[in-house]
């Protein structure tokens, strides 16, 4: 599972039958301290995540798994909405 904040949603008016519903967030992936770490990625989102949410999400074969149906071309799926994160006895990324 990885950290990463909601930057914008993705619009796509034709995709894969599977994804028919099913909304797409751009998210950058963060760091524990909440900085950037790596480029932004698509991921499905099933919980209602928007922009300026941090989230937790998973990538591979199990991004799919957060679907109805268990075969879709799914890189990245958000599962969680962050409250805030406890590193070393500090509270980060707030939400």
């Amino acid at each position: 599972m990885h950290l990463a904040r909601v930057i914008g949603r993705l619009v796509a008016t034709i995709k894969q039958g599977a994804l028919g519903g099913i909304p797409l967030q751009w998210i950058q992936p963060l760091s524990a301290n909440g900085e950037r770490a790596g480029s932004p990625v698509v991921a499905v989102d099933r919980i209602g995540s928007g922009p300026g949410d941090v989230v937790v999400y998973i990538t591979s074969r199990e991004a799919a798994m957060t679907l109805d149906e268990p075969f879709p071309a799914v890189d990245a799926g958000i599962v969680a909405k962050v409250d805030w994160c406890n590193l070393r006895g500090e509270r980060t990324l707030d939400a």
